[in-house]
């Protein structure tokens, strides 16, 4: 196998996991002209945050200091957002449970908790989310979404996209006869709980700093190696960050393209099914 029918195979496999991932979870085809998907009347109602708690306080990470805002209102801005997922076990900043498949993303700045709409202005898609955790921490990105929310959104093949995001109003006040409730937590939207078939990837490594991942990235482009991904994750609360190939049509292939990958001069690889 030649190094022009290796970058053809990761090209192809691409493109390929790109329409797999986006059919998974019964993601409605792209919206009509007004730019309202299937999901644009999902609601996200939530009280208004408390910015007294730890989460919604000035915060340091990665050597850069950062301050939330204090309220959400008019806040509309555009830039590229990310996606994170397969962290099922862990917690966001606000200390509840992350779901993948749930509509919820991370913002630097944003107030915790904030619903929001978000629009992937490639292919008109919009959604809304509820902003429960911090991040992301790479430069040139303004929110990272859930797998259910990218997924939805139409953007998990790519890794990336750009989007315009604008912050909802906190729900009302709950009546007196409900105000004494311990539960604050609202139905957020789910992507469906559907048996998504296993992708293979392959991946050079994780990494505690961003940079180090970008480095890898860069230099698997320059070899002229489609479908690199830096994909962002936490461990044990901690970021790090994945930078992988794919998704690859099978484990098969996989191999083969590791084999040919060590012949070009790159070690390290190993085959990942998610």
């Amino acid at each position: 196998m030649t190094i022009r029918r290796v970058r053809q195979i990761l090209y192809t496999a691409a493109s390929m996991g790109s329409l797999a991932l986006g059919g998974c979870a019964g993601v409605a085809p792209p919206p009509p002209a007004t730019g309202a998907s299937s999901s644009s009347s999902a609601t996200c109602a939530m009280p208004a945050p408390n910015l007294r708690a730890a989460y919604n306080r000035p915060y340091q990470t990665h050597g850069r200091h950062y301050t939330p805002l204090t309220s959400s209102t008019g806040y509309a801005v555009r830039g590229m957002a990310s996606w994170y997922g397969w962290e099922s076990g862990s917690t966001t900043a606000m200390g509840t449970p992350f779901r993948p498949r749930a509509f919820s993303a991370a913002s630097r700045d944003l107030p915790l908790p904030t619903c929001a709409r978000v629009t992937n202005l490639s292919n008109g898609r919009s959604i809304v989310v509820l902003i429960n955790d911090r991040g992301p921490f790479v430069d040139g990105r303004i929110m990272d979404l859930s797998y259910g929310a990218a997924n939805a959104l139409g953007m998990t093949g790519q890794g990336t996209a750009p989007v315009q995001i604008v912050a909802l109003p906190p729900a009302a006040p709950l009546p007196a006869s409900t105000a004494g409730s311990t539960s604050t937590v609202p139905p957020l939207p789910m992507a469906p709980e559907m048996p998504a078939p296993s992708q293979s990837f392959l991946q050079t490594g994780a990494f505690s700093q961003v940079n180090n991942a970008t480095r890898e990235r860069d230099h698997l482009l320059k070899a002229g190696i489609h479908g690199v991904l830096i994909v962002p994750g936490r461990m044990k609360g901690r970021p790090y960050y994945k930078v992988q190939i794919g998704p690859l049509p099978d484990g098969l292939t996989a191999v083969k393209v590791i084999a040919e990958l060590k012949q070009m001069g790159f070690h390290g690889f190993y085959s990942v099914e998610q």
